[in-house]
């Protein structure tokens, strides 16, 4: 004979202790979730950010490559339209060789409330 309860059914079923564990578990689950997921949104920026000030920075150094040979000095603006949201810096410096000068392209933005930057070198050699 099947055990019943004190009206003679069986328990079929959950009790109301087991169904609020599960629904603990299950809204712990969903929190480390949602932590991972807005985590990858904001690494998918960041990474969107760098390959963008990176492609900036490859621009200004493709200019001073047009140049052969640049003189030393120091330039800056504005990204412009196509990167409104960077700014660089460049700095071209005679090097301890004669023929070789040294390029500094710095690129910087803003995240949030601190700012960011990137920065390539090159060099250029008189022929």
């Amino acid at each position: 004979m099947c055990p019943g309860n004190r009206f003679g059914r069986t328990a079929a079923g959950f009790t109301l202790l087991e169904i609020m564990i599960a629904l603990a578990i299950l809204s712990l689950v969903a929190v480390a979730f949602l932590r991972a997921q807005a985590s990858s949104v904001r690494l998918v920026d960041e990474s969107i950010q760098i390959s963008l000030a990176t492609l900036l920075a490859r621009e200004k150094i493709a200019e001073l490559e047009s140049l052969r040979f640049p003189e030393p000095g120091k330039n800056s603006g504005p990204g412009g339209e196509a990167f409104p949201l960077f700014r660089w810096e460049q700095i071209v410096s005679s090097t301890e060789i004669l023929n070789l000068r040294k390029a500094v392209v710095r690129v910087l933005w803003m995240e949030g409330n601190q700012q960011r930057s990137l920065e390539l070198t090159a060099y250029f050699a008189r022929r």
